[in-house]
């Protein structure tokens, strides 16, 4: 009975559009005692789509392009989600290994659905070539087998890596969700990480994730970077907004290339719905939904 009733419960969610009833139904239903895997398998809750190699495969190469060199490098994505797809997709790039960190422990473990996946990319791209790691019995053996790992403490997992020990740090629709607080601290850490003619190649999502609008902007911060509303909640990002991520990440002492800038073509929200401290926002960073950042060091 447990088991139809919060199946009925996730298709009932799913169908709500209002914001604020998605933030209710959210906010209830990430309190139930339900592990995450559960969450995804009934449909909510999921952590980008990492764990599909053809999309995976895509945001790996788009990130991978901006390197300078293609032979032998060392890469480190943020935010992996619910799949380690780019550690075993990697050496079709000539990765010798990446480095996956998350702020928590979300990744699929299953080792026949990797072995199925790695399989379809080698039926859809024959010309490429992966080392086999089919014989592999656990999902750290297949990392290892490839030079990979997988850290789930967020910041405090960047700490425990090594200066300068990557040539690409990368995410996708990500940066937005790293709580506010510890957003300077991750972008100092990533500056601490990059080799000295590394990149770093960030797309992200500057929507809301309660319809794809701003609605996250009628908040007071007092509220919103509370962490009883802003953990698990399955809705909170950080509310940065494009000028001042590309302030925070010059400050530090990255160079800042904005790319692929994508823009609503009139306000999603009106400045009098916004919260009082969002009042002097830009027009500009107002209609940006969406940008491809990439870096350097600039020291």
């Amino acid at each position: 009975m447990e088991r139809i009733n919060v199946s009925i419960l996730a298709r009932e969610a799913k169908k709500v559009k209002l914001w604020r009833t998605r933030i209710v139904v959210k906010f209830i239903l990430s309190r139930l005692p339900l592990n995450y895997r559960r969450w995804v398998k009934l449909g909510l809750f999921r952590h980008g789509a990492m764990d599909d190699y053809l999309y995976a495969w895509e945001v790996l190469k788009s990130h991978a392009s901006e390197l300078n060199n293609t032979d032998d490098w060392k890469g480190l994505e943020l935010g992996p989600g619910d799949g380690l797809l780019s550690s075993f997709l990697s050496p079709a790039l000539g990765s010798s290994g990446i480095t996956l960190v998350d702020a928590g422990d979300f990744a699929n473990k299953d080792v026949s659905f990797y072995r199925q996946h790695i399989n379809g990319f080698l039926a859809s791209y024959p010309d490429l070539e992966l080392p086999d790691i089919s014989y592999k019995s656990n999902i750290e053996s297949m990392l290892s087998a490839v030079n990979g790992s997988y850290h789930t403490k967020g910041l405090l997992s960047l700490k425990g890596l090594k200066d300068s020990s990557y040539d690409l740090i990368y995410s996708q629709a990500v940066l937005e969700h790293v709580r506010r607080h510890e957003f300077e601290e991750t972008m100092k850490e990533c500056y601490r990480l990059l080799t000295p003619n590394g990149i770093m190649s960030h797309v992200v999502d500057f929507k809301d994730h309660l319809g794809g609008g701003l609605n996250n902007m009628r908040f007071p911060s007092t509220l919103w970077e509370l962490d009883w509303f802003a953990s698990e909640s399955g809705f909170y990002t950080n509310r940065i907004r494009l000028s001042e991520m590309i302030s925070f990440c010059e400050d530090i002492g990255f160079s800042v290339k904005v790319c692929n800038t994508k823009r609503w073509t009139s306000f999603p929200i009106q400045r009098t719905q916004l919260a009082r401290e969002f009042y002097d926002l830009s027009d500009d960073d107002l209609l940006t939904s969406g940008a491809h950042l990439v870096m350097k060091l600039k020291y």
